[in-house]
């Protein structure tokens, strides 16, 4: 890996990359040790992965363990905005937190909850779960971030997940692991907002405004999602309890009908009594009426 074509593939200037004080030999060094260990990372990415794809809650789990070069890149950007900060050989898988990336997705914004639940219960968290909101987002969602121990942090460029630092183990070494929690709109989002503009052209203002109303229709399909669900969940229970009222109204009615032809009255009588019985149950609605009008009356609330 040649360090000047290195810093030009990655717009490092040879300027910032003094301003660093790391040696090219030491970087070398950590990332032939890195490259030696990605079998081992594998192996711990994948345990947790299936592991996380046990949660009900989960739509979609992957993950990825850095590329060499990346890691190198990291590195010296980390130490241009953190110069105190040391960085070696011997150090590195504990100041790198993202070796091991994990990314779950979820199709409803409020089933982070279940999943978030299983993480910390499941793995040592290194640190306190970071919640990125965008700004404008709902006071409701950021107090559930909040009571469910998240930092909140109001992300620059409007990115909405939720990341977790946890220590995974093999049995025999441990290993930290970032595990990063968002609906599968955010993530379309988050993708081709990192494709487009990361890391080179995030101060070109004509791509970041054109991102940020792409950023918003991402929320209003979170948001529709939502509602969209509730919607379900509430036809689903209408339904339900109209379908439980019709058993017992047709129970009720089975049993008059039984009453009416144990009694000793005139059989005109009897046919008198039924009718008007029939005529009761044609009064109920039926089921799809029913749910028509409730859907109307949902939507309206």
């Amino acid at each position: 890996m040649d360090k000047l074509t290195f810093l030009k593939k990655y717009n490092i200037s040879e300027e910032d990359f003094i301003k660093t004080n790391l040696e090219w030999d030491s970087l070398i060094e950590i990332y032939k040790n890195f490259e030696s260990r990605i079998k081992e990372l594998e192996r711990i990415a994948s345990v947790v992965g299936n592991s996380l794809k046990k949660v009900q809650a989960v739509h979609l789990v992957s993950h990825r363990i850095k590329e060499p070069e990346h890691l190198i890149e990291k590195i010296i950007r980390k130490k241009l905005r953190k110069p105190e900060i040391t960085i070696t050989v011997g150090n590195y898988t504990k100041k790198v937190t993202d070796l091991i990336g994990i990314r779950v997705l979820h199709l409803f914004k409020e089933d982070w909850e279940n999943i978030h639940e299983y993480i910390v219960n499941t793995w040592p968290a290194l640190e306190k779960p970071k919640a990125n909101i965008r700004k404008g987002d709902s006071g409701t969602l950021i107090d559930r971030f909040k009571i469910k121990g998240c930092k909140i942090v109001e992300h620059p460029f409007g990115y909405r997940s939720i990341h977790y630092i946890i220590k995974a183990s093999n049995g025999r070494k441990t290993f930290i692991s970032e595990i990063q929690v968002r609906t599968i709109f955010e993530e379309g989002w988050s993708e081709i907002d990192h494709k487009i503009r990361y890391p080179y052209d995030i101060n070109n203002t004509i791509l970041a405004n054109f991102l940020v109303i792409f950023n918003r229709f991402a929320g209003s399909a979170d948001e529709m999602g939502s509602y969209v669900n509730y919607l379900h969940n509430e036809l689903k229970n209408i339904n339900e309890n109209h379908s439980k009222e019709l058993e017992e109204k047709n129970k009720i009615i089975d049993e008059l009908r039984s009453t009416i032809d144990k009694l000793e009255i005139e059989s005109m009588d009897k046919e008198k009594l039924k009718s008007k019985i029939a005529c009761l149950e044609n009064k109920f609605p039926k089921l799809n009426i029913y749910s028509e009008r409730r859907v109307t009356e949902v939507l309206q609330k």
